[in-house]
């Protein structure tokens, strides 16, 4: 007995089985004398230059069920695709906005070196300039003195 990759559809009420071909096999009786006169099958469509395939109609068959199963496993790997994307895009997007915050920062931290540098320079100046002064005042007093 050949196995295939089947599916089954209903089509005017009868059931179809897709089949090795692609096609679907057509709903038999056998009719030859014996045990199973009368059970109804599936056969190859291209019978007798058939490719074995035969299943019969009240087999119980799980290959729709797992079919099922792969597709919604199928499924499930399409969506934590789709879902790692998201997250790769969001990790990218997130270094980007890191970076621009790094140059922002960089860019501060000069900024405030060049401010703080003004104000040393100023504070020097703001001292030189008290000095001046007291050294005039001083050279006052010492005249008045003289």
């Amino acid at each position: 007995m050949a196995s295939s990759s089947e599916s089954r559809s209903r089509s005017n009420g009868k059931p179809h089985v897709l089949y090795f071909h692609q096609d679907l096999a057509p709903l038999r009786t056998v009719k030859v004398q014996g045990p199973t006169r009368g059970k109804r099958f599936y056969g190859c469509a291209h019978w007798p230059n058939s490719c074995g395939f035969f299943k019969w109609a009240d087999e119980e068959d799980r290959v729709q069920e797992l079919q099922f199963l792969l597709f919604e496993r199928d499924t499930r790997i399409a969506e934590l695709e789709i879902l790692i994307e998201e997250l790769e895009n969001e990790v990218k997007n997130l270094k980007q906005a890191n970076w621009k915050l790094e140059d922002d920062v960089a860019e501060m931290a000069i900024e405030n070196a060049e401010q703080l540098a003004m104000i040393s320079s100023a504070t020097a100046d703001r001292k030189l300039y008290n000095l001046l002064v007291a050294s005039w005042v001083l050279f006052a007093i010492v005249l008045l003195f003289l």
